[in-house]
């Protein structure tokens, strides 16, 4: 039990220092010397855990796509069923779960997101994104009437856009909203209509 916990402490004290070094330097000139400097641990015990710096990214990257898939699995049918009962007004406890799993990994996620980060890193979490979006518009087929103005297949696209560009700026915010808040950004983004979102204001005269 002792060396599971000094292990997962081990494994925390890396992907911190990751985070960190990140925010100072391009992901790619960081070595590995940098994250056990930083970490605080020694260079046979990184080795204990991973081959090599790409090798704790992979890894590191691998289970927040995984969880990510996970909370999606939540999140996108919920949001479908509250377009199915006309019920946009509220955030379900499922939708706020979900964002409280980014919100509490939004440091990683913003890091590996920035500039300096994984540059491949976006196209993944999308997959992940369009891979829930089509097994979940499966699973309510027949339900949905789509629009004869556009094509399945951008609107489709369109929606998928517009909840990943929502939460992926979200996280990386320096200072994100709680997830109670950004829900409601949600839902409002859902009931406006693009051409809404900006109002000009007209000078008597002109």
């Amino acid at each position: 039990m002792k060396q599971d916990k000094r292990s997962s402490q081990t494994e925390t004290s890396l992907i911190n220092a990751l985070v960190k070094l990140i925010d100072g330097k391009s992901l790619n000139n960081i070595n590995v010397t940098d994250l056990t400097r930083e970490a605080g641990v020694g260079r046979g015990t990184f080795y204990i855990h991973y081959l090599d710096k790409d090798d704790l990214v992979k890894k590191v990257e691998d289970q927040l796509l995984n969880d990510i898939k996970y909370v999606l699995n939540n999140l996108v049918p919920e949001e479908l069923k509250s377009f199915t009962k006309n019920d946009l007004a509220t955030p379900s406890d499922i939708v706020i779960k979900t964002l409280n799993y980014f919100y509490e990994n939004s440091d990683l996620l913003s890091a590996l997101l920035s500039e300096n980060g994984d540059p491949y890193f976006i196209g993944r979490i999308k997959n992940i994104f369009n891979e829930v979006t089509d097994i979940s518009l499966n699973e309510f087929n027949g339900t949905f009437k789509f629009t004869s103005k556009i094509p399945k297949d951008y609107v489709r696209e369109i929606m998928l856009d517009h909840l990943m560009n929502i939460v992926v700026y979200w996280i990386s915010k320096n200072h994100p909203e709680e997830p109670q808040k950004i829900a409601q950004i949600i839902i409002a983004s859902q009931c406006i209509a693009p051409n809404d979102l900006i109002n000009i204001n007209k000078q008597e005269g002109i």
